[in-house]
């Protein structure tokens, strides 16, 4: 063979060398670059705050959402003697929402007696009660009217104008309240002063006018400041209606006015609101206190989130601060009972299992030792694993009222308890009428499972892969091991154990083309409720093999198209390469190798470039699987796509399972079927891509 037909030859092999290596990177992409996009954000998960909950805001809405009836927030003990607790008082009204005032100054408190200005008093009772916060408190602490002093695990701040204590922290422990009660004669009252300032005269001028028509209205005939306080309160006592069912004001009326003119129904914001405002608007001081309403003379009672209540305050000069209410509502006050009666609950129904996360009701009688219904008591239902163990505490899930002899308690299974037998507890607190006694029947807390399956939707037919499935429990979240389940497809049954991780494995082989579904069932335990779910597969016949594919282009007359169309791209650029060495000087190109790089990314911001979204596809597959490899080191580009899954599935965090199993079946379908891509596919796989990222990121 002479030099020309072997320079030919070399040509030719050269040539379609360079376009099956041209056409595979064509194919595949320029698989060095993957943007992580580091400057994106982490999943959010906001928790709410437990003491939310608990937590008497320091400013009051009127008209505002009654809280919800869940709790309990506080546990006092001792009579309070008050039907009244103070966090705060609030001044400023703005036509919706009373705020406590921004300048009262503050001194450090330490714990001392803190004098009393009040004179001319017929009688003082100094008492004191214990204060259990049950949640999270933050802010002003929950004390009595004039109180004397507290003992408080912490450090406190003292208002003086306000008559307030702050804590610098947030706070959990008990802590001990001292007060005094005065006693005034009605001559006493008459002839007080009240103390104004700016801000206990101020109403807003927009409504100030029907206000103070009403006002004198009511008080007319009324000589004394505190007469026409009380004719004010009793005047909306007697002509409005306590009602949780009001109707709340167009955007443009004031919630007060309307109360007064219009709806004439409402709740303590509204009845101490329109008395305020009222007084004010003919030169009567005022102010609202932001507190609780309770029982003043129950030796235990626990304080709900629905008592956090609005009530009115004057400062009568010498007899000091004064309450006013103008609610119809009230608890009733009285002396103590000191022959209480003996009581006998008993839990006459309940929900047999509690679940996890969610509540149950507990319902029963309380009576006297003449088996006549009682009235008024507090319940409080706990829960304890051995009710004879008197070291146990046990768990406060519910408390309510004793109506009629009846009640009937919505109590919460907290997440975090344990599932097991439990005895639950119904417990009637003692009060200024009646003892307190117990009933308690067993109860089982359970626990509802979750599963999921985890794998591609569409696979080959005669190819083995292998689906996993994860049992949680539904309340906290968290994996649950030794799971009995049985999984089912095709006509095959398959009973596993979850591992310690709440995970199971399983093969699947699918031997025909179609759709077909797997099955997973937890099985019920005596403590776990079981669940179901199932999974949809897509099954497609397999590509030809690489073997049949080189086979069908090598073999006649394939082969002969092929180097026919391959000499005649030789014989034009070499036409070309020699035209071109003629007309200019020969220069030898020069290779510049990059430096290495550990960045992940799109490097220098070259985009991503396809005909097709087949070809997108691949590419954004090939990118991903690259950035893999310079990560982990035992990844490298021998492996075919199920095996780089198997390695790399286990580095991931288990809710990126699934979005990885659903890239590699994107890409095997733009690789190896005749399955359309659309735009909406390529955008999903692009959209899998950066969630997976983003979970290894956060490795949540």
């Amino acid at each position: 063979m002479n030099r020309y037909a072997r320079l030919a030859l070399l040509l030719l092999v050269l040539t379609l060398s360079v376009g099956m290596l041209s056409t595979a990177i064509n194919l595949l992409g320029d698989i060095t670059r993957l943007e992580l996009d580091e400057g994106k954000p982490g999943p959010a998960n906001p928790l709410m705050n437990p003491g939310a909950l608990g937590k008497s805001s320091d400013e009051v809405e009127v008209g505002g959402v009654e809280p919800r009836k869940l709790g309990p927030i506080m546990e006092l003990r001792l009579p309070p003697k008050t039907r009244y607790l103070r966090r705060v008082p609030a001044e400023n009204y703005t036509g919706s929402k009373w705020y406590p005032v921004a300048g009262f100054t503050s001194e450090p408190y330490e714990g001392d007696l803190i004098p009393d200005p009040t004179v001319g008093a017929s009688a003082t009772l100094n008492n004191q009660f214990y204060v259990n916060p049950l949640t999270v408190f933050t802010g002003y602490v929950t004390v009595a009217p004039k109180t004397q002093s507290v003992i408080f695990n912490g450090s406190l701040s003292y208002y003086p104008e306000a008559q307030s204590f702050e804590s610098t922290e947030a706070f959990t422990e008990p802590y001990w309240v001292s007060h005094s009660i005065h006693a005034f004669s009605d001559a006493a009252y008459r002839a007080a002063e009240p103390v104004p300032t700016e801000a206990t005269l101020d109403v807003p001028d927009r409504i100030g006018s029907r206000l103070r028509e009403l006002a004198l209205m009511v008080t007319e005939g009324k000589t004394s400041p505190y007469e026409k306080y009380k004719a004010i309160e009793d005047y909306l006592r007697e002509n409005y209606e306590f009602s949780e069912d009001f109707t709340p004001p167009p955007a443009s009326i004031d919630p007060v006015i309307w109360f007064l003119f219009n709806d004439r129904k409402g709740t303590g914001a509204h009845f101490n609101s329109a008395l305020i405002l009222m007084a004010r608007s003919i030169g009567l001081p005022a102010r609202a206190v932001i507190g609780f309403m309770i029982d003043p003379w129950a030796e235990h009672q626990y304080v709900m989130p629905q008592q956090a209540y609005l009530y009115a305050e004057a400062n009568l000069g010498s007899i000091g601060w004064t309450i006013f209410d103008a609610t119809p509502k009230h608890f009733d006050e009285g002396e103590v009972n000191i022959t209480r009666e003996a009581t006998f609950t008993n839990i006459t129904g309940n929900d047999p299992v509690a679940l996890k996360g969610k509540t149950f009701n507990v319902w029963g009688t309380v009576t006297n030792i003449n088996g006549s219904a009682v009235s008024g008591p507090q319940v409080e239902i706990i829960l304890k694993v051995d009710k004879m163990d008197m070291n146990e505490t046990g768990l406060i899930v519910g408390v309510g009222f004793v109506e009629e002899g009846f009640f009937n308690v919505t109590c919460d299974a907290s997440p975090e308890l344990a599932v097991g037998d439990y005895n639950l507890i119904a417990h009637t607190l003692e009060n200024r009428w009646y003892l307190e006694s117990v009933s308690d029947p067993p109860i089982r807390l359970m626990s509802e499972t979750g599963v999921t399956i985890s794998g591609p939707k569409r696979v080959y037919a005669d190819k083995n892969i292998t689906y996993k499935g994860y049992v949680v429990e539904t309340a906290t979240g968290e994996p649950l091991p030794d799971a009995a389940i049985r999984v089912w497809y095709l006509n095959k049954t398959i009973d596993v154990v979850s591992d310690g991780r709440g995970q199971i494995s399983f093969p699947a082989l699918f031997q025909e083309d179609g759709e077909a579904t797997i099955r997973m069932r937890v099985e019920d335990t005596d403590y776990y409720v079981g669940s179901y779910t199932s999974f949809g597969v897509s099954v497609m016949l397999p590509p030809p093999s690489t073997d049949n594919l080189l086979a069908l282009l090598f073999g006649f007359p394939q082969n002969i198209i092929i180097a026919l169309s391959g000499a005649m791209g030789v014989g034009v650029l070499a036409a070309r390469r020699s035209r071109r060495m003629r007309e200019e000087d020969f220069t030898e190109p020069r290779v510049v190798l990059p430096a290495g790089r550990e960045r992940i990314g799109y490097e220098d911001g070259v985009p991503l470039e396809y005909s097709s979204y087949e070809e997108g596809v691949v590419k954004l597959f090939n990118r991903f699987y690259v950035s893999m490899m310079r990560i982990y080191g035992d990844i490298d580009d021998t492996m075919t796509p199920r095996e780089f899954e198997y390695i790399l599935i286990d580095r991931l965090p288990v809710n990126a399972h699934a979005a990885l199993e659903d890239l590699v079946t994107s890409y095997e379908i733009a690789m190896y079927s005749n399955m359309p891509i659309s735009v909406e596919d390529f955008k999903r796989t692009n959209a899998t891509i950066d969630l997976i990222v983003e979970l290894m990121k956060n490795g949540s």
